[in-house]
């Protein structure tokens, strides 16, 4: 968020709390938008779904939780590697003796023949370790993604946690914010009129200083928590990848 930004948020926080309009004014504007909006907290919902969906940690941990799962089938699937398929085929000559019939040469008479055969057959060899170890293994690969799972989900919750803690600091950021604003205003106005006093010799010197101590105080009061403002605003948009002010532009 650009300084200029800020500034502008400042305006809508003089807008809103020293320069309220009246009954009979115009619809609200962003800064009524803003007011409206951290007081009924409709944005931290939108805040927490944006952070956990632009999380790079999140990313990570859900690419783990793939990664365990496919281990698992893998593990499942482990047995079929001892499975295997044999076939072959056979071609050649067969001999068959046939005994000799009354009347002729004695001793049995070969015929030949030329066929080919087809054998299939399925096969397994499975090592004693890998049969005693493959329910061990499957469990082992379910722990593994119940535990990939519950990471995911503990990231989650943890980048609940940080959107709500920024989303706080954002909120007091901007409530001291208007405080300091306001203190700001009254002072310069405070102090303009000790001036005009002090010309006029209504007003002595050691008053006009206390009043200018006062503006000078409040500035760097003002200065100091629009910088906070500022860094709280930064932060939570870094954080949840969203821009803050168009999301305060939908508030209705």
């Amino acid at each position: 968020m650009k300084r200029t930004q800020c500034f502008a948020v400042a305006i809508w926080l003089i807008q809103a709390f020293i320069l309220r309009p009246s009954a009979g004014a115009q619809s609200p504007s962003l800064d009524s938008m803003l007011i409206k909006a951290l007081s009924t907290d409709e944005l931290l919902p939108v805040l927490v779904d944006s952070a956990i969906k632009f999380s790079p940690e999140r990313k990570r941990l859900a690419g783990n939780e793939q990664y365990a799962a496919a281990n698992l089938q893998i593990s499942k699937n482990a047995i079929f590697s001892a499975v295997n398929l044999q076939s072959s085929y056979l071609y050649g000559t067969n001999y068959t003796a046939v005994n000799s019939q009354a009347g002729t040469v004695p001793g049995p008479n070969l015929t030949t023949s030329q066929s080919g055969f087809y054998n299939m057959g399925v096969g397994i060899q499975l090592p004693v370790s890998f049969i005693l170890n493959r329910k061990h293994m499957i469990k082992a690969g379910r722990s593994q993604v119940i535990m990939a799972t519950a990471e995911k989900e503990n990231s989650e919750l943890s980048t609940r946690l940080e959107v709500i803690r920024l989303y706080q600091d954002f909120k007091l950021a901007h409530k001291i914010l208007a405080i300091c604003t306001r203190n700001k205003l009254a002072s310069q106005v405070n102090n303009s009129m000790a001036e005009k006093d002090f010309i006029n010799g209504q007003l002595t010197i050691d008053r006009l200083s206390l009043v200018s101590e006062s503006l000078n105080r409040s500035t760097l009061e003002y200065e100091t928590y629009l910088n906070r403002f500022e860094t709280s605003y930064m932060q939570l948009e870094t954080f949840t990848g969203i821009n803050l002010s168009n999301l305060i532009m939908r508030v209705k």
